[in-house]
């Protein structure tokens, strides 16, 4: 059995929060939350810790097993195929969500001419052919990765400090509106929640009983940058202005300036944050390889990996026609489906405590 650490664990989960917020999910920040948007965050990422405990709480019954094997044992052999089924198609369409928006951003920034389905193609067969090396190479890319990434993005409040607006930071605190909390951290907590994940992959782990400790100080650590990358957007072009722009983060770093040599730093720092977007597009389509290899008895997940890796593809150029489109899918319709996914260990758990409780009264 492959063996994951407990920091391993730690690190991808703060590259896998870190990569999508800073990128794409900025903009709809602002424009649903605008100035309580960090509270936002602190909600969600609440709300993504529940769920993900839920799952933990499942996965630590039978720690050595996979649920794709036992789960029929609880709810039955046709409602966990079921049951199996529906997350293999979640992860799949996120895994093809979020290659949607890194294509987008190329094409829309970088490669203007360039067909969307050939940046597409291009990522995706990177992504399939990590996913045929295994779990364990994903997280050892993700360490290494981890230290480039944050030593950037701790450098990045230093070289804006002289372009920022301090006077709009008593706004965080005065334009606070605590009867629409929920509804503007409702659309951010599957995010979070996508840790549920951790469900699947429970046997890869190392000292297993320490993962939510993991989980906890990972998602405070990313939560952290964050929150830092929200108050540096506002500080420097306010609520408004940052909810109108696309990729607010990328507007940001082009106002550093190092020298007269080097006037242009978004390309490095982009390229190195495409780093941390591969690796969750990565976990995120070798989890329903490995659930489909589990469902079929197989041991090897090599064959199903560009199959998916196609399947994804597909997912992503079709999806939608357009960014405008894709946040409202993001806003409107993804979450509800999302959590409804995420909450189906509950399910399990459920039937794991009347059958624990059938047992003891027999």
């Amino acid at each position: 059995m492959q063996r994951i650490s407990q920091l391993e664990l730690g690190i991808l989960f703060i590259l896998f929060h870190f990569s999508t917020a800073t990128g794409f999910l900025m903009s709809l920040l602002f424009s649903t939350a605008a100035y309580q948007g960090w509270l936002t965050l602190i909600v969600a990422a609440a709300g993504g810790l529940l769920i993900t405990y839920i799952s933990i709480v499942l996965a630590k019954q039978r720690a050595s097993e996979f649920l794709v094997h036992y789960g029929k044992e609880l709810v039955g052999r046709w409602p966990h195929v079921i049951l199996m089924i529906g997350s293999c198609f979640f992860f799949i369409h996120l895994a093809g969500l979020v290659l949607r928006q890194v294509t987008d951003f190329m094409v829309q920034v970088y490669l203007p001419t360039t067909p969307t389905w050939v940046v597409g193609a291009l990522f995706a067969f990177v992504v399939t052919m990590a996913v045929r090396t295994g779990i364990e190479t994903i997280f050892r890319c993700a360490a290494g990765f981890f230290f480039v990434i944050f030593g950037v993005g701790a450098i990045t409040p230093f070289m804006v400090a002289n372009e920022l607006n301090y006077d709009r930071s008593i706004a965080l605190l005065t334009h606070l509106n605590a009867a629409s909390l929920f509804s503007n951290s409702y659309p951010f907590i599957p995010w979070f929640g996508e840790m549920f994940m951790i469900l699947f992959i429970f046997p890869y782990l190392a000292h297993s009983q320490k993962t939510f400790r993991s989980l906890l100080w990972s998602t405070v650590t990313s939560l952290i940058f964050i929150e830092i990358s929200f108050i540096l957007c506002f500080l420097l072009f306010g609520s408004h202005l940052s909810g109108q722009m696309t990729y607010p983060i990328l507007e940001m770093i082009r106002f550093i300036r190092i020298g007269d040599f080097l006037e242009n730093l978004d390309p490095v720092v982009v390229a190195i944050w495409l780093g941390s977007l591969f690796i969750k597009v990565s976990i995120l389509l070798y989890i329903p390889v490995l659930i489909s290899t589990q469902l079929m008895g197989l041991k090897d997940t090599r064959p199903f990996s560009f199959s998916f890796g196609a399947i994804m593809l597909g997912i992503s150029v079709n999806m939608v026609n357009n960014t405008i489109e894709l946040n409202e899918f993001i806003l409107r319709s993804w979450p509800t489906f999302a959590l409804f996914v995420e909450c189906l260990p509950l399910i399990y758990w459920a039937m794991s405590m009347v059958k624990k409780r059938r047992a003891n009264i027999s």
